[in-house]
């Protein structure tokens, strides 16, 4: 940035972010092979608590109204809780999303008094031996994660259930569904299978890429629509999905942000890869990085130069080109038509009818 555009930002402040993302560690006690993050062991350059602290007070200046703490595992950092009270204290909310392993009663409780009231738990089978085949996690880790949401739901702590979908489990997505249910949760989240971090490996993308079974996926989201006793969401690795097949606006580096431990900020949760990372707290306030118009431009990201099947849809006013940051993944092209469309898959099955 030059010392001009630095200087024409002075005095322009935009909305604080309602929500944004903090992968607070990337210390992980799982190896999901599909690990969007590539979680291992707590990195030499992570944020310490009270330099945490001092972004937290960088965040309420701009007006952040949520933290989404994630990891990794972000139950590792015995200071969760130090942190998640300082937010609150400073009008900041918080959420944890969790693999759920290290969540007893003693934690839940003292995350719930710290000021957290609602969490995410990560489970990718409805039993031990999918769920350890997507994410190696043992018979006995299993039971700790489903002993941890009947936790959450006695304690009264908001809940949602997170699955992601690759095609080695899809077949076992509505037993998922069913699980949630039996479990008295109103709402589970399906994540689309994105080539990021270890999720990029060849093997991985192997079992997991939906390339053979988009009609198998696109049958499973119809059917869960029409059931009205629990509430199942989509999120932008799927694309735009039925029955309106529509696509949010995109809001990255607009009405959030995403930030990694040693301080690296990206636009948003999708777009992940090194290619995105915009700035880093350590070199540049946050306020400064927030109110630089360059974090906006993916969000800005002019549709019409994206190309292929994309740029002649009859969809595309309300899917505008879907997710860039999956398309991104997917492909390594940033203008890349949205690779696992399931619009396209609609619109063809009707064609052969």
């Amino acid at each position: 940035m030059t010392p001009k555009e630095s200087g024409d930002m002075i005095g322009q402040h935009k909305a604080g972010p309602p929500v944004i993302g903090w992968e607070i560690t990337s210390q992980c006690n799982l190896t999901c092979p599909h690990c969007f993050s590539a979680a291992a062991k707590r990195p030499h350059d992570e944020m310490g608590t009270e330099e945490c602290k001092r972004v937290i007070e960088a965040m309420a200046r701009i007006g952040v109204g949520m933290i989404g703490w994630t990891g990794g595992e972000p139950l590792l950092r015995q200071d969760l809780e130090e942190l998640i009270a300082y937010a609150k204290q400073l009008g900041i909310r918080s959420s944890i999303t969790t693999n759920g392993v290290l969540l007893d009663e003693k934690r839940a409780v003292s995350l719930k008094q710290a000021g957290n009231r609602v969490l995410q738990i990560s489970l990718d089978g409805s039993t031990p031996e999918i769920n350890n085949r997507m994410r190696r996690a043992s018979d006995e880790e299993y039971a700790k994660i489903i002993e941890a949401i009947r936790i959450c739901h006695r304690l009264g702590i908001r809940l949602f259930l997170a699955t992601l979908i690759g095609q080695e489990n899809l077949d076992d997505a509505p037993e998922m569904v069913k699980l949630a249910r039996r479990e008295g949760l109103d709402t589970i989240r399906f994540c689309g299978y994105t080539p990021v971090g270890r999720g990029k490996r060849k093997d991985v993308k192997e079992r997991l890429d939906f390339d053979r079974r988009l009609s198998d996926l696109l049958a499973f989201i119809e059917n869960s629509q029409k059931d009205n006793t629990i509430m199942s969401m989509y999120d932008p690795g799927f694309g735009p999905t039925p029955p309106g097949f529509s696509f949010h606006k995109c809001v990255a580096g607009k009405e959030t942000f995403y930030l990694k431990g040693n301080g690296d900020v990206y636009p948003c949760t999708s777009l992940l890869h090194r290619n995105f990372v915009f700035d880093n707290i350590r070199r540049r306030p946050l306020e400064e990085i927030w109110n630089d118009p360059g974090i906006e431009k993916m969000a800005d990201f002019p549709r019409e130069e994206i190309h292929g099947p994309c740029r002649e849809c009859d969809n595309f006013t309300n899917c505008h080109g879907a997710c860039r940051g999956a398309a991104f993944a997917h492909t390594g092209d940033v203008r890349a038509s949205f690779p696992v469309c399931l619009y396209r898959v609609a619109r063809e099955a009707a064609a052969r009818k």
